[in-house]
């Protein structure tokens, strides 16, 4: 019996190098090192030197682990802001960022968009932060390169968040356009979950330092200032993920061999031979109808019948697809991750083109 693939949106398919990866982890004992030892210190090092590489980051921008991406958005809300946001919103995960500023009592503003590109045409009055989004998941909307830059270009005063969470290292931006960005390891990077990396340069320090003076609260044990100070030594404050920090160092190293603009241009391929078969099928059509916005790493489409008859028909053929996000029933996700091969992409959408629900 052939192995499951796995095209869901995350966690999805590991990195075709990880089960040989996790190998090695085992024989090496990996799993059982002190997070204050010699040997795992090499090990943080190393990862955050190919973080580095992978986004040619310069001395101006910093790399700390978190738990999640969902724990940075909390992160990211007690060190960088004191009292004011602007959230572009294209989908729910975007939307529970907002959500979670509320919590805080931070007087944030929200701003909806669905099937056209960020309007940044607003009143504004130097909001401390504005969150955007590289990918949204949960409907496969993507922020073009160049919103990126007029973002930068009106929020000058401001500290500029993006959520990569779903995007990098798949579909290229310019990082100096963004003060802090962020990531979990389950989707593009093919890995287990439980693992967030957060880049973020001096001009966050110094507003976490601005609230500090201000005797605000920036959290206690992941304070970005604590993470920054442990991180300079290759430390992180509590016993971490060493695990999936190992894993991510090698599995990057992997993808820098293969080079990110080959990730890049297959990413760009596997995505016009999707964008084509759910264009073509009878049943199924783009949840996105604009090309500019439409993500190329997750495929949202809906289906005239309920989804499960085709996820059901795909299941037997051990092809896993992702259903709509939250409850819609008519709605299927499709992950193109550096992970799928072209072959794999290939085979899935010959089988969708055949098969009628």
């Amino acid at each position: 019996m052939s192995k499951k693939i796995y095209f869901t949106p995350g966690p999805s398919q590991l990195y075709f190098t990880v089960e040989e990866h996790i190998k090695n982890a085992l024989k090496k004992n990996i799993l059982s090192i002190s997070h204050r030892s010699k040997t795992f210190k090499i090990l943080y090092e190393e990862c955050i030197e190919n973080i580095k590489i992978l986004f040619n980051l310069n001395k101006n921008y910093h790399i700390a682990f978190t738990s999640s991406a969902n724990e940075i958005w909390e992160r990211i809300i007690q060190n960088l802001i004191v009292k004011t946001s602007i959230h572009y919103v294209n989908g729910s995960f975007s939307k529970k960022f907002y959500d979670y500023t509320k919590m805080y009592n931070i007087n944030s503003k929200i701003i909806e968009s669905f099937n056209k590109p960020y309007n940044y045409n607003i009143e504004y009055s130097n909001e401390e932060l504005i969150a955007i989004t590289l990918n949204e998941t949960s409907t496969g909307i993507s922020c073009p390169n160049d919103k990126i830059i007029e973002a930068r270009s009106k929020f000058k005063n401001s500290l500029i968040a993006l959520d990569c969470v779903s995007g990098t290292p798949s579909i290229p931006f310019e990082i100096k356009n963004v003060d802090t960005f962020y990531f979990s390891v389950q989707k593009c990077f093919g890995l287990p979950s439980g693992l967030g990396v957060w880049i973020y340069n001096n001009e966050c320090i110094d507003r976490c330092f601005d609230k500090i003076n201000k005797k605000e609260i920036v959290g206690s044990y992941h304070s970005l200032i604590k993470l920054n100070e442990l991180g300079k030594k290759n430390q992180t404050p509590e016993t971490p993920n060493v695990f999936g920090i190992y894993l991510l160092k090698n599995v990057i190293n992997d993808m820098l061999k293969k080079g990110i603009v080959n990730i890049i241009n297959e990413t760009n391929y596997k995505s016009k031979i999707i964008d084509f078969t759910i264009k073509n099928h009878p049943q199924i059509s783009h949840l996105i109808k604009n090309e500019a916005i439409r993500s190329k790493t997750v495929k949202v489409a809906n289906t005239n019948k309920k989804s499960n008859y085709l996820i059901d028909k795909l299941i037997n053929q051990n092809l896993i697809i992702g259903k709509g996000y939250g409850n819609n029933d008519y709605q299927i996700r499709i992950a193109n991750f550096p992970t799928h091969s072209k072959e794999n992409i290939e085979m899935l959408c010959d089988i969708i083109s055949r098969t009628e629900f």
